[in-house]
């Protein structure tokens, strides 16, 4: 029916895009195989997980686990809010946020260090010998995390 209604009253013109239409990019998404989160480690235990080169993350997950128990806690920053990220050799890392800093502890940090200020990280967990065996020792493991805060240095009158 369509072809006979085609024929007496000519193909219907396509719709005109819009304002909208115009402005947005041709983006073409690309498969998820691609975009997939990696890894550092090869046992159960991961100090860290990464996107791949190009890829920007917008928050990092910070876990670390309350002392003598396997509870974990932690805190999951933007990195819009990341102001800096500093260093003492390759063995301490300051994240540096507007309200607190994040102490972390480990060796063989250098990679760590570089993968968080292109924003690439997407976690870091710490260590906890309760949940996970003793990694290899060419791996990364994060011995210790600390969030420092001002308020744990005001004096309490």
């Amino acid at each position: 029916m369509t072809d006979e209604f085609d024929e007496i009253f000519g193909r219907a013109i396509p719709p005109r895009p819009g304002f909208a239409d115009k402005l947005k990019p041709n983006i073409n998404p690309t498969p998820s195989s691609q975009v997939a989160e990696s890894v550092v480690g090869s046992g159960p235990y991961k100090a860290y997980g990464y996107m791949p080169s190009g890829t920007i993350g917008e928050a990092c997950d910070v876990r670390w686990w309350m002392p003598g128990t396997e509870t974990i806690q932690g805190i999951e920053f933007q990195y819009r809010f990341l102001m800096q990220v500093g260093y003492v050799g390759d063995h301490e890392l300051r994240l540096f946020l507007p309200d607190s800093i994040v102490v972390i502890e480990d060796k063989r940090l250098t990679d760590l260090r570089k993968k968080l200020a292109r924003r690439m990280v997407t976690f870091l967990q710490q260590h906890n010998p309760r949940v996970w065996p003793v990694p290899p020792t060419d791996e990364p493991v994060i011995e210790r995390i600390e969030i420092v805060r001002p308020e744990m240095f005001r004096l309490k009158n």
